[in-house]
Formats: structure tokens, C-alpha cells, sequence
């Protein structure tokens, strides 16, 4: 792959971005490559994936290409579908995506780790969501992904404003899960990769996609959805289920199978 470098180890996908000379900004071709990414992720049955930079790039995403946006002569559906299908491939992905972060993010970069499951940085990331900058429209989808991040007073203000904003207060707004210094930010997100393999990836599957589904529908809708109902089931029925209930009263760490 040109624009992306992946490899899988001890059941943790790795995804590092490596279009440093372009401020890793998110051409189409890049946007393809990270999809077929995640399809190998899920085939590998990785069960976590940890997005990252090179370590010495100072922007993490600058985001969209500006020379590969529609212009008002061109249909902008195509264009729009691609970006979703990336973030519905993180969203969508059964294990956690984390985004380690280690530099700026804007615009369409924001979108990309807004849409992982994790967010860690270190104090040289900062986030600015831009589409005021430059009159470029918001569907409802790239809304609500702030949404789930911040109340609604401060998406607004982070829309409006189009200002930068520092990585102790995302870490107040709750924007970053975790800020740790730069030398400290790789091994602590791996550690807790590697806490989070050691679990039933069943259920935290099912989990995970029932928090994306609580974004936009009710519980009652989840709780009555017969592919939820049947998630939830066939997690009951488990050998790890099983195995997570024998370790237990043996007082021995369980080995999950995600079967």
C-alpha cells in the first residue's frame, strides 16, 4: 500500500498513516486503502486496531484533500459515500479501534478519530473541526459523530468557532480517553490493547454496537431489534461464555476463542 502501513501482532492490527509529505491528508486512493485495511483486520480476527502517525509527524490528519472535493459541477455523492465508508469500517470493525494521537487533526482528520472507539494523545494533539472555514456542508452522520463526543452547546461552539482545540481540554471534554506523554504514548496504548484481547470479544462486539446504536436509536428500538435479540443469544450459547463461567470458579484467567 502507498499511503498506509499495516501488520498485525498478538491479535492487535496496527494502521499507521504515511503520507507525512502531504500532512497524511485523506486522498481517495488513501481512503481505499485504509477499507481494504480493516477487511484484512477482520479477517485476521484482530481484535483490536490502533490508528497512529509516523512518530515524528507533527499532523496527525490534516483531513480531506481540498483539490479532491466536488465542486458545484460535480454530483458530490460519490465523493461523500467513499469518506462514510471509511468511517462506517472503523464503526462497523467488531473489535476497538483506537486512535493513537500524537500531532494536529482537522476537519475530515476529527471525523476519522471521532469514529474510532478509543482516543489517546499525547500533549502535542490538538483537534480543529473546519467545514466553517471553507462553507463545506455537514451531513446529519458527520454531526452526530461530535455529538457522541461532547454535548451539544460545545459541538456548536467547536463548529462555529473553527478554532483549535489543545489536548488537555479534549481531555476535559472527554474528547481523549487518556493523555500521556509522547515517549510514554505508544507502549500505554499497547498495554491496554493487549487488556483489552484478554476479554470476550463477543461481548465486547455486541457492546460496541450497541453504544453506536444508542447514537441514533431508542433502547426500546435496540432491545426489540431481532438481530440484537439473536447477538445477544448467541453470546448465551457460547463456549466462551462457557469457559468465561468454569475459569471463573476454577479462579484461573479464562482463554477466550471469540466462539
Amino acid at each position: 500500500m502507498k499511503y498506509i502501513l499495516t501488520h498485525c501482532e498478538n491479535q492487535i492490527g496496527f494502521l499507521t498513516l504515511n503520507n507525512d509529505r502531504k500532512s497524511n491528508s485523506l486522498n481517495l486512493n488513501m481512503l481505499d486503502e485504509i477499507v481494504e485495511a480493516f477487511h484484512h483486520f477482520e479477517e485476521k480476527q484482530c481484535r483490536v486496531v490502533i490508528i497512529r502517525s509516523q512518530p515524528e509527524a507533527k499532523v496527525w490528519c490534516a483531513g480531506l484533500r481540498i483539490d479532491q472535493l466536488p465542486d458545484a459541477t460535480r454530483d458530490p455523492i460519490p465523493y461523500e459515500y467513499t469518506l462514510e465508508k471509511i468511517l462506517r469500517s472503523v464503526e462497523h470493525f467488531p473489535g476497538i479501534v483506537i486512535a493513537m494521537i500524537s500531532g494536529s487533526v482537522w476537519g475530515g482528520g476529527c471525523e476519522l478519530t471521532f469514529a474510532c472507539d478509543i482516543l489517546i494523545g499525547s500533549p502535542e494533539a490538538s483537534f480543529a473541526i473546519t467545514p466553517a472555514r471553507i462553507s463545506a456542508p455537514y451531513n446529519p452522520n458527520q454531526v452526530n459523530r461530535v455529538l457522541q463526543r461532547v454535548g451539544s452547546n460545545t459541538a456548536l461552539e467547536l463548529f462555529a468557532t473553527a478554532e483549535v482545540l489543545p489536548a488537555q481540554r479534549a481531555l476535559q471534554l472527554g474528547i481523549l480517553n487518556h493523555l500521556k506523554e509522547k515517549e510514554a504514548l505508544e507502549s500505554f496504548t499497547v498495554d491496554l490493547a493487549k487488556k483489552i484481547t484478554e476479554n470476550a470479544p463477543l461481548t465486547v462486539s455486541l457492546i460496541k454496537k450497541q453504544i453506536h446504536q444508542l447514537g441514533y436509536r431508542t433502547v426500546e428500538q435496540i432491545t426489540n431489534d431481532r438481530e440484537t435479540r439473536e447477538a445477544v443469544k448467541a453470546i448465551y450459547y457460547s463456549d466462551d461464555f462457557r469457559e468465561g463461567k468454569q475459569a471463573f470458579l476454577e479462579k484461573r484467567k479464562p482463554q477466550f476463542k471469540g466462539k
